[in-house]
């Protein structure tokens, strides 16, 4: 076990202990009666505040920090642009930043508001646009999950990368990450991280998700339950 590992677990059962000592106090000896309808709601809150920490330290408790993939990235891959009334502009920069991606691949936008303008964009950029065919009128169309489904029956990549409209990929996003397949047969999807152009580098507000990005998807990893975003991520 690592030393980082240790002192999360230490951390986390120190917190849970704690937790239990002030909640069993407050429940049993400083609720004020004469005003329940503001002492129980507060009391009730605090105590989910423990069920909330109790399954945090669960999540972190067998926290995985992988390292890169140690295979070379190999297989057919197909990066699937999804919009519906995006920009064009913005559209096209992420899907001309995706032609830049050095690995070998295939470029599709997956236009599910069917805009000629958009069309024609991507034919002069010489990328691959697909949208809804006749067959889903008076059908459920479930926006973008249906967007996504449509294309995979006229895509033929062994991996998809799947980006929304103003994700701008990293040229090495597919040498970093399509290792991880060939590294273990059991890997389903590698989830990559957002990172904002206009956030502050200091990011006070934690506007690029590094709690959730970071140690809570570490954590679901170390119980195989890490999971897929929606988006920026391989398949």
């Amino acid at each position: 076990m690592t030393r980082r590992m240790i002192i999360i677990r230490i951390l986390a059962v120190l917190a849970v202990l704690t937790g239990i000592n002030y909640v069993t106090w407050r429940w049993l000896e400083s609720v004020n009666w004469e005003a329940w309808w503001i002492a129980v709601p507060l009391i009730v809150a605090e105590t989910f505040s423990l069920i909330d920490t109790f399954l945090f330290a669960a999540t972190m408790w067998k926290s995985k920090e992988r390292e890169g993939p140690k295979s070379a990235p190999e297989g057919t891959v197909d990066v699937l642009i999804t919009t519906y009334n995006e920009p064009i502009e913005m559209v096209m920069k992420t899907a001309q930043a995706a032609q830049r991606i050095t690995y070998p691949h295939k470029t599709w936008i997956l236009d599910d508001g069917d805009r000629s303008e958009m069309a024609a964009a991507a034919q002069s950029a010489g990328l691959g646009y697909i949208t809804r065919s006749q067959d889903w009128l008076d059908k459920p169309r479930h926006a973008k999950a249906g967007n996504l489904n449509n294309a995979l029956f006229r895509t033929d990549g062994e991996f998809l990368l799947i980006l929304d409209a103003d994700q701008v990929p990293d040229p090495l996003i597919l040498h970093r990450t399509l290792g991880y397949f060939a590294d273990d047969p059991q890997v389903a999807l590698v989830q990559t991280p957002q990172w904002f152009s206009n956030v502050d580098e200091a990011d006070p507000l934690g506007s690029q998700a590094p709690l959730f990005y970071g140690p809570i998807q570490q954590g679901k990893d170390g119980w195989n339950a890490a999971f897929f975003c929606g988006s920026n991520a391989v398949l």
